[in-house]
C-alpha cells in the first residue's frame, strides 16, 4: 500500500514562519492540518496563551534509587 501525496511541503513551512519572523512578529507556535494542509502561525510570546501543565517541573526520581 502506498502512502497517499501530501497535502503540504516543509518548504511551505519554512516560508510561512519565515514570513512571520520578517515582518517582526514573534511566533508562539504553529500548527499544520495534514488533512486540509492548513498551516497556521500563532504569533504571541511562547507559552503565554497555553495553561501550565504542573507535570512539567515536577521532580524527577533518582536515577541511584531507580537501579535495582
Amino acid at each position: 500500500m502506498s502512502r497517499a501525496p501530501s497535502n503540504f511541503r516543509q518548504q511551505d513551512v519554512t516560508r510561512a514562519i519565515n514570513a512571520a519572523k520578517a515582518s517582526g512578529l514573534p511566533i508562539a507556535r504553529i500548527e499544520v492540518d495534514p488533512k486540509t494542509s492548513k498551516i497556521i502561525v500563532i504569533v504571541g510570546e511562547p507559552g503565554k496563551d497555553e495553561a501550565r501543565n504542573p507535570w512539567d517541573n515536577a521532580p524527577m526520581p533518582s536515577e541511584r534509587k531507580r537501579k535495582r
